[in-house]
């Protein structure tokens, strides 16, 4: 979630706007990643607005029965995490990491708050006018951080179906979830607008340009990019990969689709046109000659994980 706070009386030395930007989320899950990736994500989320530093204040709660090393540890990742963030060119200023016992959970929970300054010359229009470009564009690939986790909470599961190579394979996705070089790219595409793909998936992100925007859209479904490995994952759970968390992907606006698709391609970035925006207000996404409309974002397939690892330790507990 995202708090943007114009202040347009606070300009830089080159003129330009400066505005204070906040950003908060929190990331559930037994992985020691949890945090990492969280950070990962609030960090592409005020970069996309023109942020480059930012400070951060950090509260990991675990359960009771949880071993208290575990606070350390995700500690320790959030910290490489953040070491990363800088070497790609976002310096986190100061961080601000506090953990704790909370019994009134049973899955441990991250909550990241995440605060900078954008320069709005810098960075990307961070608001959609009505002359804007009106093409969509998708980079990376939906649901890959949402698979990654899910790899992190039941892996010993997944060894069952899947050869522990096709696991290694992917888990080398990781590095798809910090975005930064995709933003970095956009600025120079004639990218208009970026926002990431975050809880909810690729449904809720489209559903929230769409009310950004006061715009409708016309999208084909047959060109969202996934990778195969989250195709299997998300087989296997029974999950619907487009409501699946995507942080590190985003969707894009520009006036020449192809020709910025083409631009970030250019940089290694996987990019697609997957549809337009339209006047009016119905969202409609066509998959050959079956056609649907997108309706408001329900809860992220990724809860439907958590809720089995509840279920399973409630059982454990009652017998």
């Amino acid at each position: 979630m995202i708090q943007l706070e114009l202040n347009g009386s606070n300009r830089a030395d080159n003129g330009a706007e400066r505005s204070a930007c906040f950003s908060t989320g929190t990331y559930y899950g037994s992985m020691r990643d949890t945090g990492a990736y969280g950070l990962f994500v609030q960090a592409n989320e005020l970069a996309s607005l023109g942020v480059s530093k930012a400070s951060v204040e950090v509260r990991i709660s675990i359960p009771a029965e949880m071993d208290k090393s575990r606070i350390n540890s995700v500690r320790n990742h959030m910290k490489r995490a953040a070491k990363k963030l800088s070497e790609e060119g976002f310096i986190i200023e100061d961080i601000q990491i506090r953990g704790g016992i909370q019994t009134a959970i049973r899955v441990p929970a991250v909550r990241i708050m995440a605060a900078g300054t954008a320069n709005r010359k810098e960075g990307i229009e961070s608001s959609f006018n009505a002359g804007d470009g009106r093409d969509i564009l998708l980079t990376g690939w939906i649901g890959l951080e949402g698979m990654l986790r899910i790899i992190g909470e039941r892996e010993h599961e997944l060894r069952d179906r899947f050869t522990p190579t096709f696991i290694r394979q992917m888990k080398a996705f990781d590095s798809e979830i910090c975005g930064l070089g995709k933003i970095r790219a956009a600025q120079d595409a004639e990218i208009f607008l970026v926002r990431q793909i975050t809880e909810g998936g690729i449904l809720a992100a489209l559903w929230r340009l769409s009310e950004e925007t006061g715009m409708g859209m016309s999208l084909d479904m047959k060109k969202i990019s996934i990778r195969q490995e989250t195709i299997e994952v998300c087989e296997h759970f029974r999950l619907n990969p487009y409501q699946l968390t995507s942080g590190g992907s985003f969707l894009m606006l520009a006036e020449h689709g192809e020709a910025a698709a083409e631009k970030l391609r250019q940089k290694g970035i996987a990019a697609v046109v997957i549809g337009r925006l339209t006047d009016g207000n119905d969202k409609v996404m066509h998959n050959g000659e079956d056609v649907r409309y997108i309706d408001r974002p329900g809860a992220d397939e990724l809860m439907k994980v958590f809720c089995f690892i509840l279920f399973i330790l409630c059982v454990f507990l009652w017998v």
